[in-house]
């Protein structure tokens, strides 16, 4: 009879251990790591520079607008849509110095914006791969005099138009920290029908944002 008892006391103090021991294994599961998609996701903003070309490159004409130096900014926000996999929307608005200019009339860039769909694909602890596709819109503006010799007259324009179509663009994403990141990016877009002609927009540059 002592021998019985004396086991069973022995279970029960073992069972409260077991228990423990149940628990913190249970704890262990909790304190997993969270999906590198998890750390990329939320509302992001960035401000961008970068360097493009404005044309109409058409097979019977290249219309040159011009390139130089613009800058802007995006917002976006991501979900985390698998482990390594984030998507979102995304609203970009840029604007340049681009413009053609003949004697005293002259044609600019007068901003360009696009929103649509961005998906991104981690690589490491900090890196992810990314493109965006969207809807763009391209605003040029015609600015100044031009003597017409036909009617002998000089006429003075200042006027702005504007023209739709998509946009596209890739890159690599670098964190910093837990917020911020880095960027660079390959962008293309086509806007139709802006002054009778279809202005591709080329740019490659860099970005610096933060993500919460």
């Amino acid at each position: 009879m002592k021998k019985i008892v004396l086991a069973l006391a022995m279970a029960g103090a073992c069972m409260p251990v077991a228990a423990q021991a149940q628990d913190g294994d249970y704890g262990y599961e909790d304190e997993r790591p969270a999906p590198a998609s998890v750390e990329k996701s939320g509302i992001r903003f960035e401000g961008r520079v970068f360097y493009e070309r404005i044309g109409d490159p058409e097979d019977d004409i290249i219309y040159e607008l011009g390139d130089a130096v613009g800058f802007g900014g995006e917002i976006g926000y991501d979900i985390a849509a698998g482990d390594n996999l984030v998507v979102g929307p995304y609203f970009t608005y840029d604007v340049s110095t681009v413009e053609s200019c003949d004697i005293d009339l002259c044609l600019s860039s007068d901003g360009f914006w696009a929103a649509g769909v961005h998906i991104g694909l981690t690589t490491g602890d900090s890196g992810l791969v990314f493109g965006k596709l969207g809807y763009s819109q391209q605003s040029l503006t015609l600015e100044g005099s031009y003597y017409d010799p036909v009617l002998d007259q000089t006429f003075t324009l200042d006027e702005t138009e504007k023209g739709g179509g998509y946009n596209f663009a890739f890159g690599y994403e670098h964190g910093f920290g837990e917020n911020a990141y880095g960027r660079l990016e390959v962008g293309i877009s086509e806007n139709y029908d802006l002054y009778g002609f279809d202005f591709q927009r080329s740019n490659i540059g860099a970005a610096f944002g933060v993500r919460f």
